[in-house]
């Protein structure tokens, strides 16, 4: 309610401001005069002789950044839902244009933007694409299912490619009664089968079943949390913290009874009844919330903890799973990425988990440009609303002005970055910046560097209720004065902003998450 009224009064400044230039400008022929009805005969406002021009006028107009919506007609007719984005860019003053035009200063889109043209080389340094080039290695259900090595993805496999090595994986395991799901790869169709009703020549995935689930209420539920890419050399992955996307079977669980997918899967199906129930659920934890003065929401982790779930585990592992995936994943999406324009992408996406009975959660598949409608999810409006709002605040698209760089060194200063923590580079006569030891020494910092610096520094200052998937659980050994650099595969900007923020959190607990 309160961004509405925000976004009313803007726009209602806005017109007041462009309606009393225009009455600066155009001549008051009435009374003869040149400079407008605002003054009378003889006067000029602005102290000059000539009154002021049209084109000033249509400058200060045409001076709000524009947002352009990506096949936005398709997107629509696809039941794609553009509100919140765009009441959240009107709020932020944009204006948008039809997709076919080319100046632009944010492209938002739902679909792909780089499968047709170049478009990772031809965004101009100050604008902005809602979408990642390479993503899709997470997003694109056998590319993130079926390659093996991801710790909560349950066993897939490619049929027909992984035909043999599915039925070696059934042979070795034959004392298990499984369940398998098979999913069509490109997107809805899923079924729940026994091993001797699979089509082992259809093109599609074979996923085993989770099938001893957690039940909200008698029903089998999935639990999504959003995720915000803003850079990927260096990796900058940050969850939407405390807060899910909960979705539940339309009908209760049967463990005996798969042939109704409405009570065994919480995709795909009829989501009328669900949505009811969710509605339901959501009532029954803003109780919670008001009985025990919890923040709406911590609403879910309520009822999870007095069920008796350790909550924190649960967060753990969902920041687990995310850091498992991006460092699988991240040299096969670098490769996509032109350096030269690597500060011009970002996006969100929505990873689906499945809790079983004991809550270990298992990732089912990460969304591109997640859907957020509101006749399916009204509780989640606001969340919807703020979420989209932490994305362009943390991105930078909040701060975007027409023809104005928002890039981070013209907003952070150079000793924002600077340690003065590291006793070694102020100590010692005899510095290699050759040297580890030294690597974060101002006399050793490159532009470069600093640049990657000031762009964390930023965002770490407009995260707006998101958190940094990378170290935040790792804050016990930072307050410990353990510098020791995490092992990872994530590449050298990424181990030289980690140090980084590893001595920053030693100063400051406000740095180690």
């Amino acid at each position: 309610m309160i961004m509405v009224w925000m976004l009313r009064w803007m726009i209602l400044v806005q017109v007041l401001s462009v309606t009393f230039l225009l009455c600066l400008t155009y001549p008051d022929k009435q009374n003869g005069n040149h400079c407008g009805p605002m003054c009378s005969k003889g006067e000029y406002i602005t102290g000059h002789h000539t009154p002021l021009s049209t084109d000033l006028v249509r400058g200060i107009v045409n001076s709000r950044p524009v947002v352009n919506f990506y096949r936005l007609i398709t997107s629509l007719k696809r039941g794609y839902s553009l509100t919140h984005a765009l009441n959240i860019f009107h709020m932020l003053g944009f204006v948008h244009q039809e997709s076919h035009r080319t100046q632009w200063d944010v492209l938002w889109a739902h679909e792909s933007p780089f499968i047709s043209g170049n478009l990772t080389n031809k965004v101009h340094h100050n604008q902005k694409v809602s979408q990642v080039p390479g993503m899709q290695q997470i997003t694109h259900k056998a590319k993130l299912t079926t390659q093996g090595g991801l710790k909560y993805v349950p066993k897939s496999f490619l049929i027909p490619q992984q035909k043999l090595n599915f039925l070696e994986e059934v042979k070795k395991n034959k004392h298990k009664n499984r369940l398998w799901m098979q999913k069509n790869i490109e997107h809805r169709g899923n079924q729940v089968k026994k091993l001797q009703e699979l089509d082992l020549n259809k093109e599609s995935i074979i996923q085993e079943y989770i099938s001893n689930p957690y039940l909200a209420q008698g029903r089998k539920m999935s639990l999504g949390i959003y995720v915000i890419v803003t850079s990927v050399d260096p990796l900058r992955v940050y969850i939407v913290d405390t807060k899910y996307v909960i979705r539940c079977t339309s009908k209760l669980y049967d463990p005996e009874d798969f042939t109704d997918p409405r009570t065994c899967i919480t995709d795909g199906v009829d989501q009328s009844n669900a949505a009811n129930f969710r509605l339901e659920l959501e009532k029954g934890k803003d109780q919670i919330t008001v009985k025990y003065k919890y923040k709406e929401d911590t609403g879910s982790n309520v009822v999870f903890a007095r069920e008796g779930y350790d909550t924190y585990w649960i967060q753990s592992q969902l920041y687990d799973a995310v850091r498992d995936v991006f460092e699988q994943k991240w040299s096969s999406i670098k490769h996509y990425i032109n350096p030269t324009r690597r500060d011009s992408f970002f996006c969100i996406t929505r990873w689906d988990f499945v809790p079983d009975e004991d809550f270990n959660l298992h990732l089912l598949e990460a969304n591109m440009s997640p859907n957020m409608p509101d006749a399916e999810h009204p509780f989640y409006v606001s969340f919807f609303t703020s979420t989209l709002y932490s994305l362009l605040r943390i991105s930078g698209v909040g701060d975007i002005r027409k023809n104005n760089s928002t890039r981070p060194s013209y907003i952070i200063r150079d000793s924002d970055v600077m340690l003065n923590s590291i006793p070694s580079c102020y100590n010692s006569s005899n510095i290699s910046c050759n040297n580890e030891e030294y690597l974060l020494c101002p006399q050793c910092m490159t532009k470069s560097q600093i640049e990657m610096l000031k762009a964390l520094v930023f965002e770490h200052l407009n995260r707006h209720g998101v958190k940094r998937v990378f170290h935040t659980q790792r804050m016990d050994d930072f307050s410990s004065n353990n510098t020791q650099r995490v092992n990872t595969n994530l590449g050298s900007s990424f181990d030289l902003y980690h140090d980084w923020l590893s001595h920053k959190c030693q100063l400051d607990v406000y740095w180690c998450y």
